[in-house]
């Protein structure tokens, strides 16, 4: 009965040993895919406030140009009238 304790108490410590190897590395994976997937929503938000900023700029553009164009019809219908 001592040598089956024996090699039964052999072959849990290599179950062991290999379940926290395997453990770790799967702990590292996960890890990796956490700090990754910070790292695309951080530029993903990024993007999403360098859309808005690119619009509120074509925005602010729009009225420039609209504000010159109504002074331009201003001094066409000024200039029609002479």
């Amino acid at each position: 009965m001592l040598i089956i304790e024996q090699i039964n108490q052999y072959i849990s410590s290599i179950f062991e040993s290999k379940i926290k190897s395997f453990s770790a590395v799967m702990a590292q994976a996960i890890a990796l895919y956490e700090n990754l997937l910070e790292q695309q929503e951080k530029a993903h938000n990024e993007t999403l406030e360098q859309r808005e900023a690119q619009k509120m700029w074509i925005y602010q553009q729009r009225q420039e140009l609209e504000q010159v164009q109504n002074g331009l019809e201003t001094i066409l219908s000024k200039c029609a009238l002479f």
